[in-house]
């Protein structure tokens, strides 16, 4: 049975909708600016502009088999009961040009991938030849074109090999090496900064002491930047101190595209983020009617994007897959930025506040009946083990209390049942 025990800040009032406050974000982001990448750094990113092929692929036409090049018009009606012999005028190796051209009653012979002979028009496979000294007997005419990779069947000269906006994937890289464009214009991987904020957390390495706990959220959102596809800079912890935190944000300006903290984001007299910067006008921060992750921050620090995460384990999981991973996939040029979205069916209910949207933790999984999605566990933001243990986000709108059981919900995945 879901978590139905009442909790603090369950009404919407006076809060922000969730769609708004992401455009809100979205509206403020912008791509990176396109850089030439070698081909190993471009992997994952975006293209910025059409790569047109520079010339034919393959280059030049090659044998498809092992064999003889030959005119087509010589070796018509040559069958095993009558055969035609044609002199060997030379040998077609790969990587390098054929020793001779194909004249009337010649061959060269080919090995797969050889460029073809000028003159020669199609392949005689060895199988169907025998080889008599310095002549070569064919027992199977074949047709003008047969076993022959043709010049441009690929890629012709002037055509799109990768179009702008789309994501380069391993056949993607392939195609532009073979092409020779080995440095594409594409929208960098931004270099996302990760700051943890609190007295009260140590690094993973450490015993934490009474009233101490270890330093979770940094490696939650480093997993969720690297699988997103940028790459996340670990600044480490930051104490309760207005100072320290804007002398750690001004160090890293130089390598930063963008800033994310958890912590430090909500009223308390403690929240390091709104005192460092609320005065300077440089964050706004406000509430969204959601559950988990209400508090937020978002705003620029010296032209750079900031994103201050609630503090909850859970709450920076959905604050990011909400807020942060659209705009970090927006900077990376991407058209799409939302996760896959399917509809199932509860397999249990699901409680929430009815005036916020509930992103409750759920494990899909199809049936012979379709998606169900089972709850795992209770809605508090501190249980990070029911992420854990989930592969989606099931939608409960705002308005609804309680989705019950055998309830179809709308539920975004963030990665496979399989995984």
């Amino acid at each position: 049975m879901a978590d139905v025990h009442p909790h603090d800040h369950d009404s919407g009032e006076g809060l922000i909708p969730v769609e708004e406050a992401r455009e809100r974000i979205m509206s403020k982001i912008e791509p990176l600016a396109p850089l030439q990448l070698p081909l190993i750094e471009a992997y994952g990113c975006v293209a910025a502009q059409d790569v047109i092929a520079r010339e034919d692929l393959p280059p030049f036409a090659s044998s498809a088999m092992d064999g003889f090049a030959v005119r087509a018009s010589d070796v018509t009606g040559a069958t095993h009961s009558s055969p035609i012999d044609l002199k060997i005028v030379g040998r077609a190796l790969i990587g390098r040009r054929p020793e001779s051209t194909v004249g009337g009653g010649e061959a060269v012979r080919i090995a797969t991938g050889a460029p073809v002979p000028s003159g020669a028009d199609c392949i005689v496979p060895i199988e169907n030849a025998e080889i008599l000294g310095e002549e070569v007997r064919v027992l199977d005419g074949p047709a003008a074109g047969s076993h022959v990779r043709p010049q441009g069947e690929d890629v012709t000269l002037g055509t799109v090999l990768v179009p702008a906006g789309k994501r380069l994937g391993p056949a993607e890289l392939g195609l532009l090496a073979n092409a020779g464009a080995p440095h594409p214009f594409v929208f960098p991987r931004p270099r996302v900064v990760v700051l943890s904020t609190g007295d009260e957390l140590v690094p993973p390495t450490e015993t934490p002491q009474f009233g101490q706990i270890r330093d979770a959220n940094a490696y939650t959102i480093f997993g969720a930047l690297r699988e997103a596809g940028a790459i996340p800079v670990m600044a480490g912890i930051v104490r309760d101190d207005v100072d320290r935190l804007k002398e750690k944000v001004l160090n890293h300006l130089v390598q930063a595209d963008a800033f994310v903290s958890s912590g430090g984001v909500s009223v308390g007299e403690r929240d390091v983020v709104k005192a460092a910067f609320f005065r300077r006008g440089d964050l706004d921060f406000f509430k969204v009617a959601m559950q988990p992750g209400m508090p937020q921050a978002f705003g620029h620090i010296e032209g750079k994007p900031y994103f201050g995460l609630p503090g909850n384990p859970v709450s920076v999981f959905v604050s990011f897959e909400i807020f942060l991973r659209p705009a970090i996939l927006k900077m990376m040029g991407r058209k799409e930025t939302g996760r896959p979205e399917i509809t199932a069916t509860l397999t249990d209910e699901v409680s929430g506040p009815k005036g916020k949207t509930q992103f409750a933790r759920v494990a899909v999984a199809r049936t012979a009946d379709g998606w169900q999605a089972t709850p795992t566990g209770g809605r508090g933001s501190n249980l990070i083990s029911t992420v854990s243990r989930a592969n989606g986000l099931a939608v409960i709108p705002a308005g609804v209390q309680i989705a019950k059981e055998g309830e179809q919900v709308r539920v975004m995945l963030f990665r496979s049942s399989d995984d």
